[in-house]
């Protein structure tokens, strides 16, 4: 189980001198993959704006698979794999919109209070709204990336 985003298509100035997407877009599209699933649990933009609570994110890995051409059009998937009551643990897949995989993300964001800023934990309604979220999550299997460490094949 998992929740798609919105197709977005590649802009002209996110391709590369190689002719594709440029790794750092990679990351903003995966970042707009998590913003519905944010506003879903209550952590959206208007919580930030009225609350003095945001996420910041503490940790994120992208294995890139397949190029990204120009003018390609892109959605993301977003997995819950972990509650805490201060953080969440996330994957996130990003396909062409053909269908095949591109790339794929993994996270951990964090619940932080604005005035320290500092981390923080979630207030009672968005901690049930993300246990609900992960425990429709946890119903499939963890993705055999997940957890990957990082090194020079040998």
């Amino acid at each position: 189980m998992s929740i798609q985003s919105a197709t977005q298509t590649l802009k002209p100035e996110w391709i590369d001198h190689n002719g594709h997407l440029n790794m750092a877009y990679y990351g903003v599209l995966f970042d707009w993959g998590v913003d519905a699933v944010q506003d879903s649990v209550g952590l959206g933009i208007d919580y930030a704006r009225s609350s003095g609570f945001t996420t910041f994110s503490g940790e994120f890995h992208i294995r890139y698979l397949r190029e990204l051409p120009p003018d390609a059009s892109v959605y993301s998937t977003f997995r819950l794999l972990d509650v805490g009551p201060k953080a969440y643990h996330f994957c996130q897949e990003l396909y062409h919109s053909d269908g095949w995989l591109s790339a794929t993300g993994e996270g951990i964001s964090l619940h932080i209070d604005q005035s320290g800023p500092r981390v923080a934990p979630y207030p009672a309604p968005v901690l049930a709204a993300l246990q609900a979220m992960l425990a429709e999550h946890s119903q499939s299997p963890v993705p055999d990336w997940v957890g990957r460490t990082m090194g020079i094949r040998k």
